[in-house]
């Protein structure tokens, strides 16, 4: 019997076992590939493919519509929200987890808008993730603590229905690292 918390359902290691969650990597960096691969199979997950960067991502995961995707938010070929964006739209029934080394609100909005189901930050400890991806499996969200849940709610939305005009936080301008970026960049230089 799945444990349950707040009422909501918490899969266990032998829910995993039974219902084989099929995740997909995509991280510019093999070292993190190795790590998360080598603790997600620990964990009864089943990784059914990995990418480094945007174009290979698109090639296999149309092909493998895996359940849950984790994306790294900064990849040389394309911005994570806009990987995003164009994952929703080929494998619409995988849902997204983003993967960053970024804490700032803004990037989790923005990846919210473009329909990402969750964040997780680099720093946080792997159980993080492994919550993150039950979670989201499920049908739910995995935030991070204090997001306000209005804010993220609207922004993926607005990730749904692209006539809405309403965020908590202006969109924010492309960067320059993405083609036809506007050359300023409105994130925080870590």
């Amino acid at each position: 019997m799945p444990e349950s918390v707040a009422g909501k359902r918490i899969m266990s290691i032998k829910d995993c076992k039974e219902n084989k969650i099929r995740v997909f990597l995509i991280d510019d960096h093999p070292i993190v590939r190795d790590g998360v691969r080598a603790f997600l199979t620990s964990c009864a997950l089943e990784v059914v493919g990995e990418a480094s960067d945007a174009p290979e991502a698109f090639r296999k995961v149309k092909k493998i519509a895996p359940d849950v995707i984790i994306l790294d938010v900064n990849l040389p070929s394309m911005d994570g929200w806009e990987v995003a964006a164009s994952l929703r739209r080929l494998v619409p029934k995988s849902r997204i987890i983003a993967f960053s080394i970024h804490s700032s609100e803004e990037y989790v909005v923005r990846m919210a808008r473009s329909g990402a189901r969750g964040y997780v930050m680099k720093s946080q400890p792997t159980s993080e993730l492994l919550d993150a991806i039950r979670q989201v499996f499920e049908g739910g969200r995995y935030f991070p603590a204090g997001m306000h849940d209005g804010c993220l709610a609207r922004g993926a939305k607005a990730s749904l229905k692209r006539s809405a005009r309403k965020t908590c936080f202006p969109k924010p301008s492309r960067s320059p690292r993405s083609k036809g970026g506007l050359g300023k960049n409105p994130l925080p230089k870590t």
